[in-house]
């Protein structure tokens, strides 16, 4: 211990850094986000909004600030996907990340380029650009965990519109488990579940035998639904 009760150590600090994995859905695709970098290392190339972590701030903290500033987004929720650690993954040196996941809703998704990001752009999830960096390796364990918190939390509908339809809910499972569902049975286990309250039709929509039943998330009944489960 040195003077005045500092502690002091020999070994050597690797940098931390924060990336961004945002989600968003524009009634097709499962899209993410992705800035282009406007320094170097990898100037010119694609990657997820991050940076440095700051002194004085959590990583939680970093990845927030480091998204508003490259992006001009803000999300309400983080979740980490993980501490990436590979020697050779920054050219700078040894440097360690931690990558954090969200999710934006349909009208949330405008994104302005900030900071040394030189562009800030929505991606098909299937049909990304090369990206810097280890951030397809990143990428991969994100959606991952995207797809374990569709099968576990009600996650789904953050990333709809507060009102949606059948099929946008189908189509968006489709891009995230990259996988075909027969659509009645998709249909009939969610409209069972009582976790879907259908809203009411418009005159005009009635007179329309085209138009789809649009519904809204029961927060309520999948709360219900959830402990029912635990208590099993």
């Amino acid at each position: 211990m040195g003077e005045k009760g500092v502690y002091t150590y020999d070994y050597w600090r690797p940098a931390v850094t924060v990336d961004n994995v945002v989600f968003s859905f524009d009634g097709t695709h499962l899209n993410v986000l992705l800035i282009k970098r406007g320094n170097e290392p990898f100037k010119d190339c694609w990657a997820f909004p991050g940076g440095f972590l700051d002194e004085d701030e959590t990583l939680e903290e970093a990845a927030r600030r480091e998204l508003k500033e490259e992006t001009g987004l803000t999300t309400k929720y983080l979740n980490e996907v993980g501490a990436f650690s590979d020697l050779d993954r920054d050219p700078r040196g040894r440097t360690i990340t931690v990558a954090f996941a969200s999710v934006v809703q349909p009208n949330k998704t405008a994104a302005v380029a900030g900071d040394d990001a030189k562009d800030a752009r929505w991606f098909n999830i299937h049909e990304m650009p090369k990206l810097a960096f280890d951030h397809e390796k990143i990428c991969r364990m994100a959606l991952w965990k995207l797809r374990i918190a569709f099968i576990n939390t009600p996650v789904v509908f953050a990333l709809l519109n507060d009102i949606f339809t059948l099929p946008e809910m189908q189509r968006l499972y489709t891009d995230v488990f990259s996988r075909e569902f027969d659509r009645r049975n998709f249909q009939k286990k969610f409209l069972a579940s009582g976790i879907l309250t259908p809203v009411a039709q418009s005159d005009e929509e009635k007179k329309s035998p085209h138009s789809p039943i649009q519904y809204r998330f029961n927060e309520a009944s999948y709360a219900h639904l959830r402990e029912k489960m635990l208590r099993c």
